[in-house]
């Protein structure tokens, strides 16, 4: 049950690194013609926005702008609309895209819509309500509970990757890191018809999260060689398709490293700019691989959606803190999240 906003809303703002706060805003009287007002849920705490409160640098000589209004990956309902707005209606359960594409540059025209470079981005969902076009939003299924929705977007992200990674019914997967990315990615790619699924995660309770969804093989690289895990289950070849969602060493080479003669490594994480990897262009050369990014998941949200519907995700969708304690719930992210972590606005 939501409650009434009021005149003021609550906001969470980081002002510097390590420091996230929760200040109050006034709310804007009126919206304009295209424009929904949506009063949040929950919403989830992504792994960039860790970068960020963190100080990485991200995009090359840009440091994390301060102040700024956090929170991409939300569900919630339409409490206002605009004017013009006809494709949603108040008290809609809601979903949103972190950004708009521009539809109308080089990248858009040429089917590669994720990648536009003039997007509109519209972040600040770690509040009690957002205001966004209606062009952004997408509406939710009665059987799809508000925390679940709130999943949309990174499930989007792990659902491309799985698509660019060449996932088929009968390969066998490696995914290195289990954080929700990597998670959903190997979920995802159990549920695409992956023969066997190999997870590799230091932390204890992303590997129990790992295990509970149904992952075959998970894996403690501290304790454990991950290569020869690998080479145990494919006999001795590698798997066709090796998926990182760290974005650090030594997660990026091991990549390469387990990927099979033919196969494709798919890098997922989000490394800061300071990381490089080596790579041997002969050994890329006499093993053939393919070596793919992967960046968002605007064009994926219909699917992903039914997605939602058609597996179980409630294991990985349990951490849930108030807004008002964000700073908790940040640091719970970093050091012992075992699933997404999620921000409740009740």
């Amino acid at each position: 049950m939501m409650h009434d906003l009021g005149d003021t809303i609550r906001t969470a703002t980081l002002y510097n690194t390590l420091d996230v706060r929760v200040d109050r805003v006034t709310l804007p009287n009126h919206l304009r013609p295209d424009e929904v007002l949506v009063q949040v849920s929950h919403a989830g705490i992504c792994g960039s926005e860790l970068h960020a409160i963190e100080g990485y640098e991200i995009v090359a000589g840009n440091k994390p702008s301060t102040p700024s209004q956090l929170g991409h990956e939300y569900a919630g309902i339409v409490t206002r609309i605009g004017a013009a707005v006809t494709g949603v209606r108040v008290g809609q359960r809601v979903t949103a895209l972190p950004r708009g594409n521009c539809g109308r540059c080089e990248l858009c025209r040429n089917g590669m819509a994720a990648l536009c470079r003039k997007v509109v981005p519209r972040g600040g969902a770690w509040a009690d309500a957002i205001i966004l076009p209606e062009s952004m939003l997408y509406g939710l299924p009665d059987d799809v509970p508000l925390n679940i929705g709130a999943l949309t977007e990174p499930m989007s992200c792990a659902l491309r990757i799985v698509d660019r990674a060449g996932v088929r019914p009968g390969v066998n997967v490696c995914v290195i890191g289990a954080g929700p990315i990597g998670l959903f990615s190997a979920v995802l790619a159990k549920h695409a018809g992956a023969a066997k699924v190999i997870v590799s995660e230091p932390r204890a309770s992303r590997r129990e999260s790992a295990s509970r969804m149904g992952i075959d093989i998970v894996v403690n690289p501290k304790e454990t060689d991950l290569v020869e895990v690998v080479r145990q289950h494919t006999n001795g070849r590698g798997v066709e398709c090796s998926i990182e969602s760290v974005g650090l060493e030594p997660a990026l080479s091991q990549a390469i490293q387990v990927v099979a003669i033919g196969g494709t490594v798919l890098w997922g994480g989000v490394a800061p700019t300071s990381v490089s990897v080596p790579i041997s262009p002969n050994d890329m050369f006499m093993r053939e691989y393919t070596l793919r990014t992967s960046w968002g998941g605007i064009l994926e949200y219909e699917r992903t959606i039914r997605m939602l519907q058609a597996i179980d995700w409630s294991p990985l969708a349990h951490e849930i803190f108030s807004l008002d304690d964000v700073m908790t719930a940040v640091n719970y992210s970093r050091k012992e999240a075992a699933g997404k972590v999620l921000l409740s606005m009740q």
